[in-house]
């Protein structure tokens, strides 16, 4: 028996949605279909309707099978990658449930949600969060100077906090209870100039973040209010931000700090992933503006159309080729590199 390729049952599932999708824009035209006497427009109207049937079925089919496949084809892809999925409060229960099950299916040894709320990076909060990230900042970590945003400062804070990776000191600071550096004698005077000026080049690796200070962080924002989550935040290999399918024109605040957010978390050495579904991938949306960006479309991956099975499939492998070093555009809005990572 000939064994179809996850890829290619993707990709068949995308052309039968997009097939769906252009009947169904034809059907939108009705009323001024019916307007213009030229022509049977009933009849064409007959026909489409009766398309659009069918493309919805073979739609839904194709979208049935790669259910049917996506265990398989996730299965052991991230063992022993402890993965955090976070969660903007539009998300789709049902969207989250199957990325959720998907990534425990991979092999993730621990899949932690954390919920960010209503209260999360709005412009009301963002001074007490810069405060408050000041307040719980583990030490190594590095808050940026260039960009002060609250969805910078947060993604920094949160991306270093979680992540498995060590931490980075720049500028000549020094890990915690590591001994500096012998003095030059007298006759190093020359030295001295030099060792400074590569010390302020030099970054050193530190220790990643310890859980304790991993529980202050996570805890202190719970207490506050701004995220939810259960048990504890353990230390993480990659992360997926789950949105739902706002356009981002109603709040276009919020959506520039869950940008800043996603690429700060990516910077901070916790390979990132973002996933929505159709309408964040619009120009205004999260998605879309990631995308928009050349330098993050680099970096942090993005997922649209979750809703679907082969988004959803699409998000756990984005997470697979994050931790990899990898990173696309997958789904099916513009600027995207396939529907789903080969």
């Amino acid at each position: 028996m000939t064994r179809v390729s996850p890829t290619a049952a993707v990709t068949a599932g995308i052309m039968f949605g997009l097939a769906g999708g252009l009947v169904a824009g034809t059907f939108l035209m009705a009323p001024s279909l019916a307007a213009n006497p030229a022509g049977n427009v009933g009849d064409k109207l007959t026909v489409a309707e009766s398309e659009l049937e069918v493309a919805s079925a073979q739609a839904n089919s194709a979208d049935s099978y790669i259910a049917d496949i996506a265990e398989d084809t996730v299965r052991g892809r991230l063992a022993d990658k402890p993965v955090i999925l976070f969660t903007t409060p539009d998300v789709n229960e049902e969207d989250y449930g199957h990325i959720e099950w998907l990534s425990k299916i991979a092999g993730a040894p621990s899949v932690t949600r954390v919920k960010l709320t209503d209260t999360f990076l709005t412009q009301d909060s963002a001074e007490p969060l810069k405060a408050l990230a000041a307040s719980t900042l583990p030490a190594g970590v590095q808050l940026s100077e260039d960009n002060r945003s609250v969805g910078t400062h947060m993604g920094e804070l949160l991306g270093a906090s979680a992540s498995t990776a060590p931490t980075t000191l720049t500028s000549g600071e020094q890990p915690e209870g590591e001994a500096t550096a012998e003095e030059p004698g007298e006759g190093d005077a020359g030295d001295v100039e030099s060792a400074a000026d590569t010390d302020k080049e030099t970054q050193t690796a530190a220790e990643p973040v310890s859980q304790e200070e991993r529980t202050l962080v996570f805890g202190a924002l719970k207490e506050a209010g701004y995220i939810d989550f259960e048990g504890e935040v353990p230390a993480s290999a990659a992360t997926v931000l789950v949105t739902g399918g706002s356009d981002g024109r109603d709040d276009s605040f919020r959506v520039t700090q869950y940008v800043d957010f996603a690429r700060a978390l990516d910077a901070s050495g916790l390979p990132t992933t973002v996933a929505g579904r159709l309408p964040a991938a619009g120009p205004d949306g999260l998605i879309g503006r990631l995308r928009t960006n050349q330098k993050d479309a680099l970096t942090v991956s993005t997922v649209d159309s979750i809703d679907r099975f082969y988004g959803r499939l699409a998000t756990v492998l984005a997470t697979v080729e994050q931790v990899g070093g990898g990173s696309g555009a997958y789904g099916t809005a513009d600027k995207t590199d396939a529907v789903a990572p080969a």
